[in-house]
């Protein structure tokens, strides 16, 4: 589904799921009421919330079972937690002493590492909310079933869980008896505190581990790194037609530039835009029999031609013979002559007339304008694919994919759907691990501070209330390093 088909459908989804809510609850409340009761549900202006107990027994039994399984696996976590809220608090701080280093000039600095917030069409192409909605809500879930599992097994009550749907964002929570977690021993809520931290760590690297192994994966069924295969074409594009790229095409090479995965395909692209047109070693012969050249004009735009419109129209180009010497009498300087044929039967591509050094035959360019270019497709299946345009234009118009199917009845969609699905989870989960492990409000960080500090402090300070300033100050100067660094994000980003 389109992107903004798929928001406007969701947009109309919650207005109509609104305008019920207040029906219901103005004209039969009491039988809608006890129905939002019962289900758990609670509708809001463009946000559904759905709360129950009914998983606590089944959560409960999960914690409770293989205990010192779950202890070391908690443990573990708590670890790797405590490791790595310095890191990436520090991580953070450079990269503010690095944006106030780089001067008001706008001075570059080198920076390692960048906070940049994931926003679907700022710097998520907008064509994949679904995954970025996907990826935010298996995150929020696995980082919440992290918390209630160690609640669990601490025998911490509780009280439920719940999904909230904000438009089209998903996300967990878990409701848990705080009285009872501040009571438990310093390990015991470390474990629980950083249950969701660990989760999402988890996650990610399963996920970095999916995207590494996927060519082993789908190997059976497809290639990799053997050319890349034509998913879509727009309708509009300059490459639709008979002679042009068809669904399912697999392609090789773009001009002398090979293709062998997506990155290639943008290079020889990038590349056919930044090269000048070249010649090509065509022999005399083949220019003297196919030549419908006619007096030489300029057209408006600068371009010398020598074709008629009717040969234009054919496939025919204006060729201009490139010799050091002075041109030979046998050939005249320009050349009507059909595009495909001198491009398939010539014997090279040349910049010059030496680099043509068979016997009779001449470095034949075409007369064309610094934006407009020839650009030759090889693919597997048919012949050649000639374009005369821009070439960002086959960027732009024409998507395509690297897994190239063995078998025609499998489709490039289920691999490629399933590996940008791991790479989004791999990013924004080791994302989300970091900034909840800063010290900031409403993060675990907050939370994980404030309980090391109560219990790691209270033999040198006893005031509990000079004990909490502390956990206090640490937690604002973490939050103030965050919006800093998010503020400086969006300012670089509309730089």
């Amino acid at each position: 589904m389109n992107p903004i088909n798929f928001l406007v459908a969701a947009g109309l989804v919650h207005s109509v799921l609104f305008f019920f809510n207040v029906m219901f609850r103005s004209c039969s409340h009491i039988p809608y009421l006890l129905f939002l009761e019962n289900t758990g549900l609670e509708v809001k202006t463009f946000s559904i919330k759905w709360f129950t107990g009914a998983l606590n027994r089944p959560l409960v039994k999960w914690g409770t079972s293989r205990s010192k399984f779950w202890m070391l696996w908690f443990n573990l976590g708590v670890v790797v937690t405590i490791v790595l809220l310095p890191v990436a608090s520090f991580i953070l701080i450079k990269m503010i002493v690095v944006m106030f280093l780089s001067g008001p000039k706008g001075d570059k600095v080198e920076v390692t590492w960048e906070l940049e917030p994931m926003i679907p069409g700022v710097n998520v192409p907008f064509a994949d909310i679904q995954y970025y909605a996907i990826t935010l809500g298996l995150c929020s879930i696995v980082h919440e079933a992290g918390h209630a599992l160690a609640a669990a097994r601490e025998d911490v009550q509780l009280y439920g869980v719940g999904m909230l749907l904000v438009y089209i964002v998903p996300m967990a929570f878990v409701s848990l008896n705080s009285e009872q977690l501040s009571q438990r021993p310093m390990q015991n809520q470390l474990r629980i505190l950083c249950a969701g931290i660990w989760h999402n760590i988890v996650l990610a690297v399963i996920a970095a581990v999916g995207v590494f192994i996927s060519p082993w994966l789908w190997a059976p069924m497809f290639s990799v790194n053997a050319g890349v295969v034509v998913t879509s074409i727009q309708s509009y594009s300059p490459l639709v037609g008979a002679t042009g790229l068809n669904h399912y095409d697999v392609i090789h090479r773009i001009n002398d530039c090979p293709v062998r995965n997506s990155n290639d395909w943008h290079d020889c692209i990038l590349q056919a835009v930044k090269q000048s047109t070249p010649g090509y070693c065509v022999s005399q012969s083949l220019v003297q029999e196919h030549d419908e050249s006619i007096p030489v004009w300029t057209m408006a735009n600068g371009e010398v031609n020598c074709c008629r419109r009717e040969s234009e129209a054919d496939g025919k180009l204006c060729f201009e013979v490139i010799e050091e010497s002075q041109v030979p009498l046998q050939l005249q300087e320009h050349s009507c002559l059909p595009t495909r044929l001198i491009i398939e039967r010539s014997r090279g591509r040349c910049r010059s007339g030496h680099q043509c050094s068979e016997t009779e035959t001449h470095c034949m360019k075409p007369t064309l304008d610094n934006v407009t270019k020839i650009v030759q497709i090889k693919r597997e299946m048919g012949k050649d694919v000639l374009f005369f345009g821009y070439p960002a234009e086959i960027y732009r118009t024409v998507e395509i994919s690297e897994w190239v199917p063995k078998y025609p009845i499998f489709s490039s969609d289920l691999p490629e759907s399933v590996t940008l699905l791991c790479k989004y989870i791999t990013v924004i989960s080791a994302g989300l691990a970091m900034m909840n492990v800063v010290p900031c409000f409403f993060f675990d960080g907050q939370h994980i501070v404030s309980t090391l500090t109560q219990n790691l402090l209270r033999p040198r300070i006893r005031h509990k209330s000079l004990r909490q300033a502390i956990a206090l100050t640490v937690t604002s100067i973490g939050s103030l390093v965050i919006v800093i660094n998010v503020i400086n994000a969006f300012v670089q980003r509309q730089r």
